[in-house]
């Protein structure tokens, strides 16, 4: 493929561009039958979904596009590092890597969750007195509160929390608001305070970033022995990618378990927080109950499931945890 774009073009950037253009559109098509399946025929299989087709491609399309664009810039600035560094330029991608996960974290609520969903108004006044309450208590500022229309895709619920400072708000998905009282939908805001409140986003950021670094490190060494075994041109010869994906997705599955097992300690300290925090351990079991239910989760996994695949804590484990609360 990189001979057939080397013809359109002389210039690097060009040419690294128009080959992960290629390379992106070609692993989107094989993907797709899969894709398609998973988050579209299994999820109106079991009455999860609310999209028509057209809706879905039109998401997925958009999803895509972004993906890509987010994508080619972190290619074209790795490969960039190589050329000019190859001894460190793992360094160089690891910042720049932790960099876009900070830039994306803030831009995600304003800029892309808006082409995907509607921000609302909430017309309840009780429960925002509610959660204004709840923010007070816990001394951390609140702009507003706003509704989100999952429904118009989704039946599931969701929660978060977003911003900083004085532009802090609570967003609420509108089968939240319809499905659940409002003790329950306090204590869903209150795990979502709790993360805000234990630094949550900051730390698995940084451990992120950190295992970012490890994984460009052991690329480096790969790097070292493939332009040899492989007769590439250099270190940043661009028709190795595949091999440097392939090799980042096995990292990535090894790292899962680790990366898991760390999400769901920090999800049980939340829980914790919601419930001291409140005292109101009926209302939290209420709710996993129903937020199990209405997300169709299983609520008792394997062992193994929940090691390997599990960033949550299983719904079963989370309702035992708050009957402790109860005794």
């Amino acid at each position: 493929m990189k001979l057939f774009v080397s013809h359109m073009t002389t210039n690097t950037l060009l040419i690294n561009g128009l080959y992960f253009l290629f390379f992106g559109l070609g692993f989107y098509l094989i993907h797709l039958p899969l894709h398609f399946y998973s988050q579209y025929v299994l999820e109106h299989r079991f009455d999860l979904s609310n999209q028509t087709v057209a809706a879905w491609f039109t998401d997925d399309l958009k999803g895509g596009i972004l993906g890509f664009f987010i994508s080619l810039l972190i290619v074209e600035v790795i490969y960039i590092l190589l050329g000019r560094s190859p001894d460190h330029w793992w360094i160089g991608a690891g910042f720049f890597w932790f960099f876009i996960s900070v830039v994306l974290a803030k831009l995600t609520p304003d800029f892309i969750i808006p082409l995907f969903h509607k921000y609302q108004s909430i017309e309840n006044p009780t429960l925002k007195k509610r959660i204004f309450d709840l923010f007070e208590k816990c001394q951390t500022g609140l702009k507003d509160i706003y509704a989100i229309d999952f429904s118009r895709k989704t039946k599931k619920a969701n929660a978060f929390l977003c911003g900083m400072g004085k532009s802090r708000r609570v967003v609420l998905s509108d089968t939240l608001l319809a499905n659940f009282n409002e003790e329950e939908i306090e204590l869903v805001v209150a795990h979502e305070l709790g993360h805000y409140k234990h630094g949550d986003i900051v730390k698995i950021l940084f451990l992120s970033g950190a295992v970012t670094f490890i994984g460009f490190f052991l690329i480096h060494q790969y790097f070292r022995h493939a332009v040899g075994a492989y007769q590439l041109s250099g270190i940043d010869d661009i028709s190795f990618l595949p091999m440097v994906l392939s090799a980042f997705m096995l990292f990535g599955i090894g790292t899962g378990p680790m990366l898991n097992g760390y999400s769901r300690a920090i999800e049980r300290a939340a829980d914790r927080f919601a419930i001291e925090t409140t005292g109101k351990p009926k209302a939290f079991i209420s709710m996993m109950q129903k937020l199990g239910e209405m997300n169709l989760a299983e609520f008792e996994p394997s062992p193994f499931i929940e090691w390997f695949l599990y960033d949550h804590p299983p719904i079963a484990k989370r309702i035992a945890f708050a009957r402790g609360f109860e005794k």
